[in-house]
């Protein structure tokens, strides 16, 4: 559009930050391992000192100090101390309407960046309140300052999730690998009613060193987690407009009912509530 000798040129948002669910920051102790989550939120997590294992969806990253990953609404992720270290982080869940695609989310930034991040950390604390990480409310009076906090937080996001800053993480263990492994199997065969013995096989593992993998990374057993990925493949077919039917076929269940009774257990809601 131009009016006069003035010219418009439209900009589309690349990142909008609706609300925040959770602003956090702690030090784990050496040893410690978090057994993982999945929510319908995005969340950054900053390594501030030490370094942190990191699962997220099929893949295991260790991050150090300085180091940042982003992790997208639905995917698993969880975390845990590595290296004999106590590491510390800082770590933001929020509601985006607007999330760029990115080739990669893992991100190194420099000290003047975490500066930055620790500086929205305290202006945060000013201007929401906590139920322990979880936030309650804006406190009293603190409209513009926490309006301000997202803001800052969205320009922090969009400089630090350049393509400039992507990081390569650290090569992780043999044990991480097989993990990789075993979820790419679980993925090529999620059709098929698949058991703990027969996935060890395709995996050229024992059972016990499957399962103790498995756990490790997700935080649950072989078999819970297949078939956790097979309910997420359920919600995706379903939203997309599969019947019911055809979706239990099409993961493997003869039985549409026990396909029904699994998810409704998953998701908390009968097939036919999240069908397109």
């Amino acid at each position: 559009m131009e009016t006069g000798l003035y010219r418009e040129c439209p900009v589309r948002n690349a990142l909008a930050i609706d609300s925040l669910y959770t602003f956090s920051r702690r030090r784990f102790p050496e040893g410690y391992s978090f057994k993982g989550e999945t929510h319908d939120f995005a969340e950054v997590v900053c390594v501030t000192a030490g370094k942190a294992g990191i699962t997220a969806g099929k893949n295991v990253y260790v991050l150090s100090a300085g180091q940042m990953i982003l992790h997208v609404p639905g995917e698993f992720h969880a975390i845990w101390s590595d290296c004999g270290t106590e590491p510390e982080t800082i770590i933001f869940s929020f509601r985006a309407s607007v999330l760029p695609e990115l080739p990669t989310r893992v991100f190194t930034l420099s000290p003047e960046r975490v500066g930055e991040l620790q500086s929205i950390f305290r202006a945060a604390e000013t201007a929401f309140v906590l139920e322990g990480n979880n936030v309650e409310r804006v406190r009293e009076g603190n409209e513009t300052a926490a309006s301000a906090v997202v803001k800052r937080l969205e320009l922090f996001l969009l400089a630090a999730l350049s393509g400039r800053n992507a990081a390569n993480p650290e090569y992780v263990s043999r044990s991480a690998e097989n993990y990789i492994r075993i979820l790419s199997v679980m993925e090529e065969k999620i059709g098929e009613p698949l058991d703990a013995e027969t996935l060890a096989r395709l995996c050229n593992l024992s059972v016990p060193a499957l399962e103790k993998t498995v756990r490790r990374y997700s935080g649950c057993g072989a078999m819970a987690h297949y078939n956790a990925l097979r309910m997420q493949r359920a919600a995706e077919l379903l939203a997309d407009g599969f019947s019911v039917k055809e979706t239990a076929l099409s993961l493997g269940f003869s039985n549409q009912n026990y396909f029904s009774a699994c998810f409704k257990k998953w998701s908390g809601k009968a097939p036919s509530a999240v069908r397109g």
